[in-house]
């Protein structure tokens, strides 16, 4: 495991991630599937393209501008401090970008979602499953024991909800068999190219 001491969202943070699989696709790599194959194409043509595709929208924005104000909420309720890291480097094929780690043994990823998804969070009482398993990988690769998902949305009376995940073995291992797999195919691509 290495930590690249760099800004998320930064050129460097895109270079640290290229043509490696992360965290936000945990859900796709642990089915070990067709959504699989199609990431990898993906991030191969990342790899291999001159121009790397920008995507944004409204909802990611809103994320990058509220996530610190979250971070400073969740440090100050829960009594904590978070360290901001870069990227966290797997091996050569994985990794995961954490919005922090905490103490030696905790982690934290933090969703600012719309009013609508934010209400059926609340509403529903449990954490979407792509997140959950993107916190599964992150705590995987960085051996920690747990991982809390933070939902944060300001336009409610209750602006925050926070679901402390624990470290499954069985989900880790559904991982390692997709990351076997998604290696495999990135060299059984390549060596074609």
């Amino acid at each position: 495991m290495i930590v690249h001491d760099v800004v998320q969202g930064s050129e460097d943070w895109f270079a640290c991630r290229i043509g490696r699989m992360t965290g936000s696709h945990a859900q796709e790599i642990s089915a070990n599937g067709k959504g699989l194959n199609t990431y990898i194409y993906k991030i191969l043509a990342e790899k291999s393209s001159a121009e790397r595709e920008s995507y944004t929208n409204e909802h990611m924005q809103r994320g990058n501008e509220l996530e610190p104000v979250a971070r400073g909420i969740y440090e100050l309720a829960m009594n904590t401090q978070v360290k901001e890291v870069g990227f966290i480097e797997h091996d050569e094929y994985s990794g995961c970008s954490p919005d922090g780690l905490i103490d030696e043994d905790g982690g934290i990823e933090i969703k600012c979602p719309s009013d609508p998804v934010y209400s059926r969070v609340l509403i529903n009482r449990r954490p979407d499953s792509k997140y959950a398993w993107q916190c599964q990988m992150a705590m995987m690769i960085t051996g920690r024991k747990w991982w809390d998902l933070v939902y944060f949305n300001p336009n409610f009376e209750q602006s925050m909800t926070t679901f402390r995940l624990e470290a499954d073995e069985e989900k880790h291992e559904k991982l390692r068999a997709g990351l076997e797999r998604g290696k495999e195919l990135i060299k059984e691509i390549t060596s074609k190219l």
